[in-house]
């Protein structure tokens, strides 16, 4: 197995760590490959992305979830297997602990891993001066207010009218990204491999504008009506810009999917009862059967 490396040079801890997972894949022979600026911590010579991701089995990014997330940007639509070794606080899409390396990465690189499906979503922007995509937002699409005024925005589903939200925004999610900003705003967890859209408005003026679960087929028109102000986009947590009075945005599920690496003693559940500290009628982990 031949595994890429990619680390956010940002985290404190990131040099520490690809020192430690390369001292651990040299005793197992295993082949390592490093982006560039990766090597750059270590005073060495690595390769672009694009290219590094056509050469390997395995690709580990050493950061948090938003570290792993802007790799999958720049991958995308490569079917290649991503890892997540997390140095932050709260992860659901990174798959190990910086401080488990010793005890998990002999599994990895024995080829040991659960490989989970994700289905990311495709943004098309139809703006006045032109159009503009978005490849892949595998957690989420957010449409925000832009000033103090609440947000107006008017969503159809395959055709169809759903709402006009007045509210502060509204986050169109992924089932991955139901375990992120749409579960602070109230919305459902979902199984990340289930393949539908969730909107999640936030705060909105109408109480009884609750969360919304589509088909992962349909495709959204969400548009910011011409008596509206503009409206923030943001994918994943990056800028996508401004969507102006009468531009709207078309949302639907991208043409292939984001495969995440997991190690396989590790499922879905387990991961939410230790992030969310889920625990049984006695305050302790439900046990096991």
């Amino acid at each position: 197995m031949k595994i890429g490396v990619v680390a956010n040079p940002g985290k404190p801890g990131a040099g520490r760590v690809l020192r430690e997972l390369l001292a651990l894949a040299e005793s197992h022979g295993t082949a390592i490959l490093l982006e560039a600026a990766t090597a750059r911590l270590l005073r060495r010579r690595g390769e672009a992305l694009r290219t590094l991701i056509r050469k390997i089995d395995l690709l580990v990014v050493i950061g948090g979830d938003g570290s792993l997330l802007r790799v999958i940007h720049g991958i995308y639509p490569s079917p290649v297997p991503v890892l997540g070794i997390n140095l932050g606080r709260l992860g659901f899409l990174t798959a190990v602990r910086h401080d488990e390396l010793a005890a998990v990465l002999p599994d990895v690189f024995r080829g040991r891993l659960r490989t989970s499906p994700r289905h990311p979503l495709r943004i098309t922007i139809h703006a006045k001066r032109g159009k503009r995509k978005i490849a892949c937002a595998l957690n989420d699409v957010v449409f925000n207010r832009s000033s103090s005024r609440m947000a107006l925005i008017r969503v159809e589903a395959d055709g169809l009218f759903v709402n006009e939200y007045i509210a502060d925004g509204l986050i169109v999610a992924t089932a991955t990204g139901s375990t992120a900003y749409s579960l602070a705003a109230g919305g459902p967890i979902i199984a990340p491999e289930t393949p539908g859209i969730i909107l999640t408005p936030l705060c909105p003026h109408t109480l009884s504008n609750r969360g919304l679960i589509l088909s992962g087929q349909a495709v959204l028109r969400l548009e910011a009506p011409s008596q509206s102000q503009p409206l923030l986009l943001q994918y994943d947590g990056c800028d996508g810009g401004l969507l102006r009075p009468g531009e709207w945005a078309e949302v639907s599920a991208a043409p292939a999917p984001v495969n995440l690496a997991f190690l396989e003693q590790r499922d879905f559940f387990q991961i939410l009862r230790e992030k969310l500290k889920w625990s049984g009628a006695t305050g302790d982990p439900a046990p096991g059967r």
